[in-house]
């Protein structure tokens, strides 16, 4: 039976399932900086097509900006779900429950912010991991 993690924004409104989760990571760009309002984002890295909403459709937006990737929301609660990366999602882990994956990189680690402190012994790449 594949791994199935359930999320939910903070008012509850959209609720959501990740099936068969790929990694958690980290990543510090001034856009997930800024997105998350703390160090950078937490995410769970999933293929898009298993990620499902269940309930709340009517209320998910997309906040778009050219040159970056389209990022859903919460119209009610204003939280943070998911980075569209196209045939990636990159789901925000605190919207999650039991998330029971350690983390496995930090990206951007070039851009982060001064204040941002890194612990832990997950790889961190200046900007991605080698191809």
């Amino acid at each position: 039976m594949s791994e199935v993690i359930h999320g939910a924004c903070l008012c509850g409104k959209v609720t959501f399932d990740v099936n068969e989760p790929e990694a958690m990571g980290g990543c510090h760009c001034t856009r997930c900086t800024r997105w998350s309002g703390t160090g950078g984002a937490t995410v769970v890295v999933v293929a898009a097509k298993n990620f499902r909403v269940n309930k709340g459709q009517e209320l998910m937006k997309i906040y778009r900006e050219d040159g970056f990737a389209p990022r859903g929301f919460c119209s009610n609660c204003g939280s943070s779900i998911y980075t569209d990366g196209g045939d990636k999602y990159y789901v925000a882990a605190g919207v999650l429950r039991d998330v029971k994956l350690k983390t496995a990189f930090h990206i951007q680690v070039a851009y982060k912010a001064p204040w941002d402190e890194i612990g832990g012994s997950a790889p961190q790449f200046p900007e991605y991991p080698p191809a």
